[in-house]
């Protein structure tokens, strides 16, 4: 072989060591399923506007927030004996005009989640590694990986490490002789494993989350999702007909409850911290 071959070869075998090992994750991941808390939006005392209704984005960030802090991150929680107390005032705080600034009618988007989180991490003396969101709906190009359909891989490397996962999930009503998916609402959950499901059983496309709509008294309640993909249809996406293809988007089903005026759950995206 030539040199400039030999070079090329090199070149070749670099590039696809580096390409693989940015996929290098476990199939199933399990660590921090016992680890994250699972706190409810509607918690009294969490003293959030509105009941906490549409608080479920500052909640489900704050899961996060309390292992990271754990993980030596401990600016990220107020210094108090009483952790749940400590992930209240959390909850609160990222879900004020400062942070998020959750809306008591339409919740909090994703550049809201994005712009809250980073100011956030910053203002308690931390910097993060990367912070980054895949899906259709609206976000900073500082944020933008380019993709519109959550991709089940990114979502699994993601949660691996000193870092966190947040899936923004959307209600849809299916018309099955149009095949077109409507959207009717959404909300974000905690992702906090995949790859396995209740009882321990390797399942690749399994998603556990922890769900801030659930009514779970203060006892951690996990909910197992099989992330599924949809071959065809569209998903109208705004009131007024703008639509998606729905191919390739993941339809969640199985153990998370859908809103009562749905009747499917699909990722509309994801956000990765990474500390």
């Amino acid at each position: 072989m030539s040199r400039k071959g030999a070079a090329s070869a090199i070149f070749f075998l670099a590039l696809f060591t580096l390409f693989n090992s940015a996929w290098a994750f476990p199939p199933s991941y399990t660590d921090k399923v016992r680890e994250i808390p699972d706190m409810t939006q509607t918690e009294p005392l969490l003293h959030l506007p509105g009941g906490g209704k549409q608080f479920c984005a500052p909640v489900a960030v704050s899961n996060s927030l309390m292992l990271l802090a754990r993980q030596g991150y401990t600016k990220l929680v107020p210094e108090t004996p009483d952790s749940k107390k400590a992930q209240a005032l959390v909850a609160g705080l990222l879900g004020s005009k400062r942070y998020m600034n959750t809306n008591l009618k339409n919740g909090t988007g994703p550049s809201s989640v994005l712009a809250g989180v980073a100011r956030f991490i910053r203002d308690c003396g931390y910097d993060f590694q990367y912070l980054g969101y895949q899906g259709w709906r609206g976000h900073q190009d500082r944020y933008r990986t380019g993709v519109e359909t959550p991709r089940l891989e990114w979502i699994k490397e993601g949660l691996n490490g000193k870092s966190a996962v947040w899936l923004n999930v959307g209600w849809y009503k299916h018309d099955p002789v149009k095949d077109v998916y409507k959207r009717v609402g959404g909300h974000w959950v905690t992702l906090v494993g995949y790859g396995a499901d209740h009882m321990g059983r390797e399942v690749p496309d399994m998603l556990i989350i922890h769900n801030p709509a659930s009514e779970g008294g203060g006892i951690i309640s996990h909910e197992y999702a099989r992330a599924v993909h949809i071959e065809k249809g569209r998903l109208q996406v705004a009131p007024k007909g703008q639509s998606l293809d729905a191919a390739g988007f993941l339809k969640l089903e199985g153990g998370m409850p859908v809103r009562d005026n749905a009747d499917c759950a699909i990722l509309d995206g994801a956000i990765v911290l990474r500390m």
